[in-house]
């Protein structure tokens, strides 16, 4: 495996969850980090912050050539930053379907487009953090899972074009992790008191990817929780 320190890397979503654990596990490695998120991730996250809402499209490329001049070079990116819409198709209003796609598909793909040529100059990686709604539906989740699975679509596409470049694009698909993100919800209430995935779980899977050779591809992983109770 090789080794992370003194790599570059930029986390979206690092404010909580998932994305601050990546965030951290990256830093204990030797990564130089760009944040980006909306809100501020906690002192104890080490790297550049930089504020972006992936709600507004129009901001995320400026955010991205902040993040570039931050690190001088960039070996990863971690799309990680997303939003939860638990509604039934009915209850859906337009505005609420546009910010899920916009968030969930259209930030990833703005910033993957923004990023690529830098990954090609350094056979760079990209871990795509999206979610198991991308390989079925859930109950209410319809704006949820339609993004996610675009998400995956997309990032399955541009992994035939980054291939022939010395791209690595890998798909984390992870389900029933204990973050903020499900907390008050219908999906949430039904989880509780069950075994779940922790967020630094998943840091450590980013962590054991972008530690890969070369000569590896992990394309795609379906995380699931283990509960024996399960059938």
């Amino acid at each position: 495996m090789i080794s992370l320190r003194g790599k570059t890397a930029i986390v979206t979503g690092a404010s909580r969850g998932i994305g601050l654990a990546i965030a951290k596990a990256l830093a204990r490695e030797g990564v130089k980090l760009a944040l980006i998120s909306r809100s501020k991730p906690p002192a104890s996250a080490k790297g550049k912050f930089i504020g972006c809402d992936f709600a507004d499209s129009e901001k995320i490329p400026d955010a991205i050539a902040a993040a570039l001049k931050h690190l001088g070079k960039l070996d990863f990116v971690i799309n990680n930053a997303g939003i939860f819409l638990e509604k039934s198709v009915p209850e859906i209003s337009l505005a609420e379907w546009d910010k899920v796609l916009r968030v969930n598909l259209t930030a990833p793909f703005l910033i993957c487009r923004e990023t690529f040529s830098h990954l090609v100059k350094s056979k760079g990686r990209i871990v795509n953090v999206i979610s198991s709604s991308a390989m079925q539906g859930y109950l209410h989740q319809s704006a949820y899972s339609t993004s996610k699975h675009g998400f995956l679509g997309f990032a399955r596409s541009l992994a035939l074009e980054a291939k022939p470049k010395g791209v690595h694009i890998y798909n984390l698909c992870p389900g029933g992790v204990e973050t903020d993100l499900i907390k008050g919800s219908h999906l949430g209430a039904r989880l509780k008191g069950q075994p779940m995935i922790q967020s630094a779980d998943i840091a450590e899977m980013v962590v054991f990817l972008l530690r890969q050779p070369e000569n590896i591809d992990v394309p795609e992983i379906l995380i699931k929780r283990f509960d024996p109770k399960l059938k």
